[in-house]
């Protein structure tokens, strides 16, 4: 499926996956500008309920805030904007995607980081827009994506050499498949 005006290959929605330090803000951020639509961090959904050091965090509002995610997917595709670009999910809750969305078209693109020093460097960089550090946790999640199976209509992308293009490039292939 494409736009009039973009004529770039398109799908409903488009998860961008990933553990802390593998890159999938950069990424989510330069298809946004590649191909429109609508562009959500889950995170900011969080956000308007929990305090500034997310003390507050719980599986409790969590869950209410991907309810919430859910719905403002949803109102985004009654709206016509395609794709939705979704980024900052848990696993746990990228592995559900293809039960939200199983009559829709979507592509979950989960990067991956194969050098260990490498993320915890990532994770570590005092000038990265998110204020993670915990770098055990990262590694711990990252390994876990790069030994479960991938779920329907998933991709893991290697992005250990950081090279955005690159991986911005192979996603763009992918939608076109789609």
């Amino acid at each position: 499926m494409t736009t009039d005006k973009t004529k770039k290959p398109m799908t409903d929605l488009l998860v961008v996956a990933g553990a802390p330090g593998s890159g999938k803000t950069t990424i989510a951020r330069l298809l946004h500008a590649e191909l429109g639509g609508a562009y959500v961090d889950f995170g900011y959904l969080r956000e308007f309920h929990l305090d500034n050091s997310w003390s507050n965090a719980s599986p409790r509002e969590e869950s209410m805030a991907f309810e919430n995610l859910l719905y403002v997917i949803r109102n985004y595709f009654r709206h016509g904007f395609r794709p939705v670009i979704v980024t900052d999910l848990r696993d746990f809750r990228v592995q559900e995607i293809p039960v939200h969305f199983r009559h829709d078209n979507f592509v979950i693109a989960t990067l991956v980081v194969a050098d260990d020093a490498e993320l915890k460097r990532r994770v570590l960089i005092p000038e990265r827009d998110s204020g993670y550090r915990d770098f055990a946790s990262a590694l711990a999640w990252n390994r876990g994506l790069i030994e479960r199976s991938p779920v329907q209509n998933e991709v893991k992308i290697d992005n250990t050499v950081a090279d955005p293009a690159g991986a911005v490039g192979r996603i763009l292939s992918l939608l076109a498949g789609v």
